[in-house]
């Protein structure tokens, strides 16, 4: 297990049962970091050999690519700046392409069944966009482009790469984001939650749990898979709540706050 920030998190805030998982079922014996900078594509190769060296690992069964610009998503970019487009698509594309292609020799002498397994943390930001989260929306869209690429091009080389794509799940980004709102905890996860056709929002161990099973020999069939995390997201659209629309975009007097999802949805 490999994880590359671009200064923030810690393996104290890895989800438990997944820790778990990597260490056979078990408490974990030993996790442990190195740090790099996702900001700078062209030193994912040597952080990967560093990360080998010191481990004197020969091969690799698996390598889960979670990134994350180590600010708020939603609230950190700025859509008319370049340098965020340009900063977006480095931490969500470049880097972890040139960081899976590092451990591309190793994945391929992997024994499990289905052979190595990259999975990519990804997101549902491109199937669902925000207007004023161009930045984030575009290189989310790519990384999922380059997830079906390697897939493919690695498809006779004994290696597998996935991805999941969660929505709204509750971590310490989304109580940053309502300090930024202005808003309590509680009082911006229920805004959220308003948005999910489940009615709240994911968790991460429901996360970690999809990564498990397409990290798993028990998804030894399955290449190129996008997989949504996300409470059937997908099959509605973050507009269909009038809260949350007139939260992040505006322009929503004309609406009827107090309809219900099913009465905005059967609008269509």
């Amino acid at each position: 297990f490999i994880d590359a920030c671009s200064g923030s998190g810690s393996a104290d805030e890895a989800p438990s049962s997944f820790i778990d998982a990597c260490s056979g079922g078990g408490s974990a014996k030993e996790v442990s970091g190195v740090v790099g900078d996702l900001k700078q594509p062209d030193t994912m190769a040597s952080v990967f050999q560093h990360v080998m060296s010191t481990t004197s690992w020969f091969r690799l069964d698996v390598l889960i690519v979670s990134v994350g610009n180590g600010k708020s998503e939603y609230l950190g970019l700025d859509p008319q700046k370049a340098d965020d487009y340009r900063m977006s698509f480095d931490v969500a594309v470049l880097s972890p392409q040139f960081l899976i292609d590092a451990a591309v020799p190793y994945l391929a002498m992997s024994p499990q069944r289905g052979g190595g397994s990259v999975v990519v943390v990804g997101s549902m930001a491109p199937l669902v966009p925000w207007p004023d989260t161009a930045p984030y929306n575009y290189a989310r869209a790519a990384q999922n482009c380059m997830v079906e690429t390697l897939a493919f091009r690695h498809r006779t080389d004994g290696i597998r790469v996935n991805a999941v794509l969660p929505s709204c799940i509750h971590t310490g980004a989304l109580d940053l984001m309502a300090t930024k709102k202005g808003k309590t905890v509680e009082e911006y996860a229920k805004l959220r939650a308003e948005a999910q056709p489940t009615g709240r929002n994911g968790t991460p161990e429901e996360v970690a749990d999809a990564v498990l099973f397409l990290a798993s020999g028990t998804s030894s069939y399955l290449t190129g898979e996008l997989m949504k995390v996300g409470g059937g997201l997908h099959l509605s659209s973050w507009f269909n709540r009038p809260k949350i629309t007139k939260e992040f975009v505006g322009n929503t007097d004309e609406i009827d706050e107090s309809a219900s999802y099913d009465s905005i949805h059967n609008q269509d």
